[in-house]
C-alpha cells in the first residue's frame, strides 16, 4: 500500500543539513530502502534552491510501518523534522501512467 510522508523542516534544519555527515547517513538509509520507496526528494522554496522538508512515498502494508520508516530515518532521529503528515496514497497517475 502506498504511504506519503510529507516532513517540514524545524528550525535547526538548515545547521542539520550543513551536516555533510547526517546527510550521506540519510542519503544511505533511503538507499537501503529503496525497494519500498517509490518516490522521494526533498522539498524547497520557492526559490528553488532552499530545502524546507521532504516528501517521500513508500510501499509498505501499514501507516505504523510507513511511521516506523520515517522514524528510522538518521536525519529524523538527529531532529532534522518538525512536522510530519502520513497519509494513505491512492495512486490515480505514476510517471505519465494511469492507475486502473
Amino acid at each position: 500500500m502506498p504511504w506519503l510522508i510529507l516532513a517540514e523542516d524545524g528550525e535547526t534544519g538548515p545547521a542539520l543539513r550543513g551536516d555533510r555527515a547526517l546527510m550521506a547517513a540519510m542519503w544511505a538509509y533511503e538507499l537501503s530502502i529503496k525497494d519500498r520507496i517509490l518516490a522521494a526528494g526533498s522539498l524547497r522554496a520557492d526559490d528553488g534552491v532552499t530545502p524546507t522538508g521532504s516528501l517521500m512515498i513508500v510501499d509498505v502494508p501499514t501507516r505504523a510501518d510507513a511511521l516506523a520508516l520515517y522514524q528510522a530515518d538518521p536525519a529524523t532521529v538527529a531532529g532534522l523534522r518538525a512536522r510530519v503528515i502520513i497519509r494513505y496514497w491512492n495512486r490515480a497517475i505514476l510517471d505519465g501512467v494511469v492507475s486502473d
